[in-house]
């Protein structure tokens, strides 16, 4: 599998990801209750933008692992690189 193959594999799961926990905390956030007001104060927001981003990493990363144990990309030889 072409390195970027595995770069844009990595990435939509790392979008995918952020979206599905932007999503989530805004669930919470906004709640199923009409009469009480949820509000998220700076350190909770913070924690929140942070954690969406070091998930990201690690779900791209993750990915980026995975698929290149499982699909190694093949080396060339001397030979072909010469010609190159």
């Amino acid at each position: 599998m072409p390195r970027y193959l595995r770069w844009i594999a990595a990435i939509t799961a790392g979008i995918v990801i952020q979206f599905a926990v932007q999503v989530l905390f805004l669930a919470i956030a906004v709640g199923g209750d009409s009469d009480k007001e949820v509000t998220l104060s700076g350190a909770e927001g913070a924690l929140i933008t942070f954690g969406a981003a070091i998930l990201n990493v690690i779900a791209a990363l993750a990915v980026n692992d995975w698929l290149s144990s499982r699909y190694p990309v093949e080396r060339k030889s001397r030979a072909e690189e010469r010609t190159l």
